[in-house]
């Protein structure tokens, strides 16, 4: 599909263009980055449901691209999109909640959205559910299960499990 095809349909209301088209300004494909662009189109297509656009929003509002940082919004959008089981968002709510950004330091909560974000298969959840069992965050502080979650996201080809083996110096455990 064309841009100009895209953008005809995106004003039309087509929230899958909308999401495209975000997408597009966001990453510069296409078009220009624009992240004002972004975030008038991806607003658009989450309002109207759409559970990507409700993840890159939620994305926009932490990150403070293309919007001011609103960390309770960040939190809104992340909700609905997790609440729909949409992996990345319950990975980035878990991680929220984990650190006290934008709501209060809960890790029962954070635990519970990483959790659920790993068993739908996140690596990078499984990761952070092992920095919490090696920090002892709202679960037994427990390095070899720790070391555990993080060498089998490693093992699973996830390489940004790399970087969590190094700085816990978990190389060989």
């Amino acid at each position: 599909m064309n841009i100009k095809k895209l953008i005809e349909n995106a004003e039309a209301g087509d929230t899958d263009c909308q999401s495209m088209l975000a997408a597009l300004y966001y990453h510069g494909d296409s078009v220009s980055t624009d992240y004002e662009k972004a975030y008038y189109w991806v607003s658009k297509a989450a309002a109207s449901g759409n559970i990507y656009s409700m993840y890159n929003l939620g994305y926009m509002y932490k990150s403070g691209e293309g919007t001011s940082v609103d960390y309770e919004k960040a939190i809104h959008w992340f909700t609905k999109a997790a609440e729909q089981r949409f992996a990345l968002a319950q990975c980035h709510l878990g991680c929220m909640y984990r650190d006290g950004i934008g709501v209060d330091e809960d890790f029962e909560e954070a635990f519970i959205w990483l959790s659920i974000a790993k068993e739908q298969g996140s690596y990078d959840a499984q990761c952070h559910l092992g920095v919490m069992y090696i920090d002892g965050n709202g679960v037994p502080e427990s390095l070899d299960e720790g070391a555990y979650l993080i060498t089998s996201a490693y093992e699973n080809g996830y390489e940004p499990a790399a970087e969590f083996l190094e700085e816990y110096d978990l190389w060989g455990m």
